[in-house]
């Protein structure tokens, strides 16, 4: 056994001592990747590699109360578009789709929105050491919203990002228009018709930027609308929407 596969051996056995054998049920796809953040957070994730010697990925965060297994239903069409993908339970979550965030198992408790923002930065500190060429961001509800914060500060490092149902959802109520009237890069966003408001306010300063503002006829709060499960009547549409996205970047 190599010593990057024992390393990820390890890190399985690590998560199944973590979590209750209800929350094994079902594990997510792909190997378990542990990254550590600047403030030495142990941020637990799961890696999938769509080809051998792939130089494209997506990161994908999680909305409140959630954790990486939202978008499990979803990665194998993301897969078909040759993106290896990063899922991360960022300490900001809970035990939605009956499996318990790792991170905030270990923590012990779930943070502040505000309070992940590192665990991205640590998503996209190890897909740089990976030297992907092409990395894009998909966030969904706060997270979304920090995905955004993201792109306007590591434009350079970031190719696109994908915000569904994102929001001032922090004290600073200016503190996401602001980013986005700074970013440099393609933006898709998105979110129902409840959310539309929302949205409005967050692109209230744009300029002229690269923005996809699609607006389903069909969708729920965050990237839950891509889920069969939970949006039965729109769910295809917004995946294609999406694929059609990262198309763009080949």
């Amino acid at each position: 056994m190599t010593g990057n596969k024992f390393f990820s051996a390890l890190l399985m056995t690590g998560l199944a001592l973590l979590l209750p054998a209800s929350a094994m049920a079902v594990m997510p796809e792909g190997v378990m990747t542990l990254l550590i953040a600047k403030d030495k957070t142990r941020v637990y994730s799961s890696f999938v590699s769509a080809m051998n010697n792939n130089n494209k990925v997506v990161l994908l965060f999680h909305q409140a109360g959630s954790n990486r297994m939202e978008y499990e239903p979803v990665l194998g069409a993301i897969h078909v578009a040759n993106f290896d993908t990063l899922t991360v339970d960022q300490r900001s979550g809970g035990d939605d789709w009956d499996f318990e965030n790792a991170t905030v198992k270990k923590l012990g408790e779930s943070t502040e929105y505000s309070e992940a923002y590192p665990d991205l930065e640590a998503a996209l500190t190890w897909a740089q050491r990976k030297r992907y060429k092409t990395i894009i961001v998909v966030g969904s509800s706060y997270s979304a919203s920090l995905g955004i914060v993201l792109a306007s500060k590591h434009g350079s490092d970031i190719d696109a990002v994908a915000a569904y149902s994102p929001g001032e959802y922090f004290a600073d109520k200016n503190w996401i228009k602001t980013a986005v009237s700074n970013l440099a890069v393609p933006l898709y966003i998105t979110g129902s018709d409840t959310e539309q408001d929302r949205i409005s306010e967050v692109l209230q300063w744009k300029k002229d930027q690269d923005i996809t503002n699609f607006k389903p006829a069909n969708a729920v709060h965050g990237a839950s609308m891509l889920r069969q499960d939970k949006n039965p009547e729109g769910y295809k549409t917004n995946m294609d929407n999406l694929l059609m996205f990262l198309k763009r970047f080949k």
